[in-house]
């Protein structure tokens, strides 16, 4: 056999060796967008608003509470979750300014008929009942009782206002008091020595509060 034939061969079974040993291309996977979506979530935590931030923080806190319930009624007791509370609440309010608009109104009508009586002109007197049958003394005195009924229920408007929001301070501060459930009366013999005498023997009793 000739030399180049025999070159031949071998540079064509080298040659075929190679290509089989050549490595077979590595399939890429790219991620689905709702995978990457998740991904993206679990990175990148979400940033929770104000007002969620406001009320989650720190609860219950005494200072929000009262806060809420004076720049609105109720809005305390709301925050503390005591929802059975907001009938007391809007009823003693409610009430409270029913009685200091009627005591109002009351108050303005003898203001004006005492006017119409004193101004000394005899075209201007009261003509609606029953003013119209007192005299000037009587609606004087009337004027001022009523004044001070005014007076006494815008006072009392007042303390409602404020004991809601005290309410709703305390009750946020109580659910913040822990207490635990380990109460246990003991009873125990104590024996004690008197400057002038003998010993003294007794019982002590004891209140355990937690551990």
């Amino acid at each position: 056999m000739k030399p180049y034939i025999v070159i031949f061969l071998v540079l064509l079974f080298c040659g075929r060796n190679l290509i089989a040993q050549e490595p077979a291309p590595t399939k890429v996977v790219l991620p689905d967008s709702s995978m990457q979506a998740q991904v993206d979530s679990v990175q990148k935590p979400q940033r929770k608003g104000f007002v969620h931030r406001f009320f989650a923080k720190d609860y219950p806190n005494p200072r929000k509470a009262a806060f809420l319930s004076l720049a609105l009624p109720g809005a305390g007791q709301a925050y503390n979750r005591h929802w059975w509370k907001l009938p007391i609440v809007y009823g003693a309010i409610g009430g409270m300014t029913w009685v200091e608009i009627q005591n109002v109104r009351q108050y303005r009508k003898l203001r004006d008929n005492y006017i119409l009586l004193v101004d000394g002109d005899d075209n201007t007197n009261p003509t609606e009942s029953p003013y119209n049958q007192i005299d000037a003394t009587s609606m004087k005195a009337y004027r001022n009782q009523w004044r001070k009924y005014v007076e006494q229920t815008s006072l009392g408007l007042g303390l409602v206002y404020l004991l809601v929001a005290a309410d709703a301070f305390v009750d946020a501060h109580l659910q913040r008091f822990d207490v635990s459930d380990d109460l246990s009366l003991r009873l125990t013999p104590k024996a004690e020595t008197l400057p002038m005498g003998g010993p003294v023997f007794g019982v002590g009793i004891q209140l355990a509060l937690g551990r």
